[in-house]
């Protein structure tokens, strides 16, 4: 309780005040309001890359582990708080990637402050959020695919929700699920909603042991807005993260991908039945009322970007993945487990 008087949260933490602070964050006796008030002063700020890593250090210490995955394995993530309501992008990406012979980790959770939460989806799909570790094993051998439902790695970031919830704004956790993945895969494709977070959230990637190489990106809209995927409707700012180091900040257009600008509601969703929806139409393809060509271009480019991890490439080339991508999207797909009434 004395770290949190005598430490300013505004202030950069030194790594081991760092992981204190969090190992207080989770003990079930520190009271929920100085959580909260905590929390809220460090929203105040842009988090520094060792303190990121130091923070989900801790929290991966008691996390249940999931076992060792594939070389080549993946996960596209975002951190939320972009407030832009977009269908689930990152999540229809990765029940794409399967079918090109990339394994998929996938961790997630339900909506904190957004519409529908990966895990929404997921279980609206029909997949069973509880699978047991030995099945997702065997799935990720045969079908190249498992979800890992945040709260049953991380049980004692239970009593946390409810007080990000009360809160109402991204918090520090936002920022750290995508780096609190308990299969940690090598491949990482992870989307920020503001631009100042691509050097941090680039810089604790970098300090991962796990991880080989990632892509950090953080797309604009039609209007400018910050979203937490890669954007077809503005630049995209990329870092690239290999075996330990940042790269160069490179730039994605749009229009030179051979992507046109979509109406400003085409990526919207307004509640978990239109994500639900949206995601039917994509699995269904082209042909499809619900299918949206707009979910469809997003989705490819998230696809391909994570392709060319796999591939060990880097940008060039791009616009002939996404084209490889779409044209999968458009025949149709069927997710990568069982549930019958999605099949197109």
């Amino acid at each position: 309780m004395t770290l949190l008087t005598t430490h300013n949260p505004i202030r950069p933490l030194p790594e081991a005040t760092a992981s204190e602070l969090m190992r207080i964050f989770i003990d079930q006796d520190t009271d929920a309001l100085l959580v909260g008030a905590c929390l809220a002063l460090l929203a105040q700020r842009v988090p520094e890359a060792h303190e990121l890593a130091a923070f989900a250090d801790a929290l991966s210490a008691v996390a249940v582990p999931f076992p060792a995955v594939p070389e080549g394995a993946i996960d596209v993530v975002g951190t939320g708080g972009d407030g832009a309501s977009t269908a689930n992008l990152s999540t229809l990406s990765v029940l794409l990637l399967p079918r090109f012979g990339v394994p998929v980790v996938k961790h997630g959770n339900r909506a904190a402050t957004g519409v529908c939460g990966s895990a929404d989806l997921m279980e609206a799909l029909g997949y069973d959020l509880s699978r047991p570790i030995p099945d997702l094993e065997r799935d990720l051998a045969t079908r190249h695919f498992a979800f890992l439902f945040a709260p049953a790695y991380h049980p004692l970031l239970g009593r946390l929700r409810e007080i990000r919830k009360r809160l109402g704004i991204p918090t520090i956790f936002n920022l750290l699920g995508p780096l609190l993945n308990p299969g940690h895969p090598p491949l990482q494709l992870l989307g920020v909603a503001r631009e100042e977070l691509l050097a941090p959230m680039a810089g604790a990637l970098a300090r991962r042991t796990s991880l080989r190489r990632a892509f950090v990106v953080h797309g604009k809209d039609a209007e400018g807005r910050g979203l937490d995927e890669a954007s077809i409707e503005g630049p995209t700012m990329i870092l690239p993260v290999a075996e330990g180091r940042v790269g160069d900040r490179q730039v994605l257009v749009p229009r030179e991908l051979g992507l046109a600008t979509p109406a400003r509601s085409a990526l919207r969703v307004a509640d978990r039945a239109e994500a639900l929806a949206v995601a039917r139409g994509l699995f269904a393809g082209a042909a499809h009322a619900d299918f949206r060509p707009a979910v469809a271009d997003a989705v490819a480019l998230q696809a391909a970007l994570a392709l060319h991890l796999h591939r060990q490439a880097g940008l060039e080339g791009l616009a002939d993945t996404l084209r490889e991508t779409r044209a999968h999207i458009d025949r149709g797909f069927p997710p990568p487990f069982a549930a019958p009434e999605v099949q197109p």
